[in-house]
């Protein structure tokens, strides 16, 4: 959970270092979340996915942070933990580092 908190954490905080509006910025938000959300595997197991929806959710970050507490919670997981916590820690790094650059850049 930790993990998928600082993904949406630096990319909550890239994404407002670029918008203007602060009444934008929620709209952004929920644009990226909801579909991350419902292609994660959080409400319907992935296995069930058809091929193309399944192809889009291994790109999907929030996909392998699911996997990982369902194998927490559960055991079972369709992905293996190393694989989970490896593929957290490349998208938590890019975001992170696109956030920090961004939030450099911002002139007041």
């Amino acid at each position: 959970m930790l993990l998928i908190a600082f993904f949406f954490t630096s990319l909550g905080t890239a994404i407002a270092s670029v918008v203007d509006d602060m009444h934008a910025f929620p709209l952004i938000m929920n644009f990226l979340v909801m579909p991350l959300f419902f292609l994660s595997g959080a409400l319907f197991p992935l296995e069930n996915f058809p091929s193309a929806i399944k192809a889009v959710s291994c790109v999907n970050p929030l996909s392998f942070g699911v996997d990982g507490l369902r194998w927490a919670m559960s055991g079972l997981s369709t992905f293996s933990v190393m694989t989970d916590l490896a593929v957290l820690f490349i998208f938590i790094t890019l975001a992170m580092s696109l956030g920090t650059y961004l939030f450099k850049r911002i002139q007041v």
